[in-house]
């Protein structure tokens, strides 16, 4: 009868387990406010910030929760289309926003238009840029630049990488973002020269927030939405924005806009 009763009770654990819902954080590799590392773990402010929501939303409702680096195209191809599925640093713009449940904004930066000091721009030939795959800005800067002349990368940090090696002639980011991806390539922000800010042409972004996908568990978009009042989770959120702010504020002061 023991027996039976220690089968049972393992066979309940499992089924409870089997019926807790999991919830997939994916975010890409997007310096200086998230990096993913050779084992694929993700590091970063955005990271230990969403590391604390995560935590505290899980102690009013029982969810498992894994966190997955992957290349930004993969999100937003595969991952936004499947339930339970919490984006990290992901553009809100009026053509995504009927498309997910937008919880919180983490960072607000101006657009610029960017290119390699000192180096001269071809003669006789239309500007290339480079920008990531399925980038928020994709369409603005197909606009600006002519399809043709825009290089897809697998991420921004490459595609920054693209502008420094001489693949490309221009850049397109704020002088955050910009700054951080320097810096992860070995780089600094002396090497580059800031040009116009940049139109979006209808696709501004509103800013990088976190958002759930669409026909997620209603119990766990609940309990995000309830960590995000804790005063902890407040408080951190508010510190992790003020710190992006006057870090950009910092750089700005450093530099001028020239005319393209």
């Amino acid at each position: 009868m023991k027996h039976c009763f220690l089968i049972y009770c393992c066979l309940f654990a499992c089924i409870a387990m089997a019926e807790s819902p999991r919830l997939s954080v994916v975010f890409e590799h997007n310096p200086p406010f998230q990096t993913i590392d050779a084992e694929n773990k993700g590091h970063g402010p955005i990271i230990d910030f969403a590391e604390l929501l995560v935590a505290s939303a899980k102690s009013s409702s029982e969810f498992e929760a894994e966190f997955n680096g992957k290349p930004w195209a993969r999100i937003m191809e595969v991952d936004a289309y499947q339930p339970n599925t919490l984006i990290l640093s992901i553009s809100k713009t009026p053509q995504r926003e009927p498309h997910f449940t937008w919880l919180t904004q983490v960072y607000t930066g101006q657009q610029y238009i960017w290119k390699v000091k000192g180096r001269d721009d071809p003669e006789n030939q239309p500007l290339q840029v480079a920008v990531e795959r399925n980038a928020h800005k994709m369409m603005s800067i197909k606009h600006h630049f002519g399809e043709e002349n825009v290089l897809k990368s697998l991420n921004s940090a490459q595609a920054l990488h693209a502008l420094l090696r001489g693949r490309v002639d221009r850049f397109v980011g704020t002088v955050f973002a910009v700054s951080g991806k320097l810096k992860s390539l070995g780089h600094n922000m002396n090497e580059l020269q800031r040009l116009a800010k940049f139109d979006d042409s209808g696709f501004a972004s509103q800013g990088l927030s976190f958002a759930l996908t669409l026909d997620s568990d209603e119990h766990i978009e609940a309990a995000l939405r309830k960590a995000l009042k804790d005063p902890k989770v407040e408080q951190a959120r508010a510190k992790l924005q003020q710190q992006f702010e006057a870090s950009e504020r910092q750089l700005m002061a450093g530099y001028y806009t020239n005319p393209q």
